[in-house]
């Protein structure tokens, strides 16, 4: 089954039913940055921050949902799928630490997924605000999923955040290099590619 959630402000549409990672100017949001094949009336929109919303299975929303998915995660420690389901679902309810721990968990069961170790950053950048910690799960993803796009794309956003306009670039042209054209996230990175060029022509 494709991911549903990881919180990502801006960068996802539904769309005919499809969840799609997109561009920056969309303020919906699908929190794994992944398509997921969906249908309207099995999701919910919750707001998230002023001017953010999350794209949800509705069976992830709500507090009893929450704890019912953490009761299960509990109960299944070594289970992937329940953790990230846990997670996912104390993300959308705004249970940011819950979020983080149960993320963190899934990273420890299956290290080689990019986009726990993504969500996890997504975490401490979008819910926490804190860029600058947010930046080492991202690298960790990459690292041990290098083909994950969504990946390049929020740690560039991360340099973007902390004015490290060169950097941004320089995870941009490194994820354009090791994902695939097909990739959802691909086209998101060529767009950020040309916004981060006109910038860097623009301060010169």
């Amino acid at each position: 089954m494709l991911r549903k959630l990881v919180v990502s402000a801006g960068c996802a549409a539904l769309a005919a039913g499809l969840l799609a990672g997109c561009g920056t100017a969309n303020n919906t949001t699908n929190t794994s940055n992944t398509a997921v094949s969906t249908s309207k009336s099995t999701t919910t929109v919750v707001r998230t921050g002023n001017n953010s919303m999350v794209v949800a299975p509705k069976t992830e929303v709500g507090t009893a949902n929450m704890k019912h998915l953490m009761q299960i995660a509990d109960k299944n420690p070594s289970n992937f799928e329940a953790q990230m389901n846990a997670a996912d679902s104390a993300s959308v309810n705004g249970n940011v630490q819950a979020a983080i721990q149960y993320f963190k968990r899934a990273t420890q069961i299956n290290p080689k997924s990019g986009l726990a170790w993504t969500a996890l950053g997504n975490m401490y950048r979008e819910r926490e605000n804190q860029p600058k910690a947010a930046i080492p799960y991202y690298q960790k993803s990459i690292q041990m999923d290098p083909s994950y796009g969504w990946a390049y794309w929020q740690l560039a956003q991360a340099y973007v955040t902390l004015k490290e306009t060169s950097l941004a670039k320089q995870v941009v042209e490194q994820g354009l290099k090791n994902v695939k054209k097909t990739d959802t996230a691909y086209a998101s990175l060529q767009l950020m590619m040309s916004e981060l060029s006109g910038k860097s022509s623009g301060s010169k």
